[in-house]
């Protein structure tokens, strides 16, 4: 998938590609609105190998611009229980999550035109009815730009994040 300089190409089970999500996940802007916490090589690979499968339940795209990587962008198809948290009823509701791990890189519209990239797959591919973004209430950037690809605020719910702690997340929803 690709939009002139912007790819967005399977991540792979390769050492660079891990190595490159370690460095991202070392960054404090980073970490605390994806992951919570920094994450090791180790956690890396345990945690993304999966996503590098043909199968894989939440496949993962590497963002390049130019050929270089500059971030990640996946979706999973929404199941029963995040449905109920949520509170939506569409039968074909897939999540995306992204980020710009290259902080220079940030703010130029890239995450954006990634975004509605995959969006357009997944609406035409994967015939979904909806697909919705779950950033943290506080996450402005991340707000506005999806706001741009065309989600609308629904509603919002608090959960507990990936380390145990309770957060609240905004229910961003873009229909076909």
């Amino acid at each position: 998938m690709n939009d002139g300089k912007l790819k967005l190409r399977q991540l792979i089970d390769s050492n660079d590609d891990y190595k490159k999500l370690e460095k991202w996940y070392q960054e404090e802007e980073i970490y605390s609105h994806f992951e919570q916490r920094k994450l090791d090589y180790k956690e890396i690979k345990e945690k993304y190998y999966p996503r590098t499968l043909k199968e894989a339940k939440i496949p993962v795209y590497m963002i390049e611009y130019d050929k270089i990587p500059i971030g990640i962008i996946q979706y999973q198809l929404i199941n029963s229980e995040n449905k109920k948290l949520y509170n939506i009823d569409y039968n074909k509701s897939f999540e995306i999550d992204i980020f710009i791990g290259e902080l220079t890189m940030q703010g130029q519209g890239i995450g954006e035109k990634a975004v509605n990239i995959l969006s357009k797959y997944l609406f035409k591919e994967k015939n979904a009815e909806s697909l919705v973004m779950c950033p943290l209430k506080d996450n402005i950037p991340a707000i506005k730009c999806y706001e741009k690809c065309g989600f609308k605020i629904n509603n919002s719910f608090k959960t507990k994040d990936t380390i145990g702690d309770l957060q609240e997340y905004l229910l961003m929803i873009k229909e076909q």
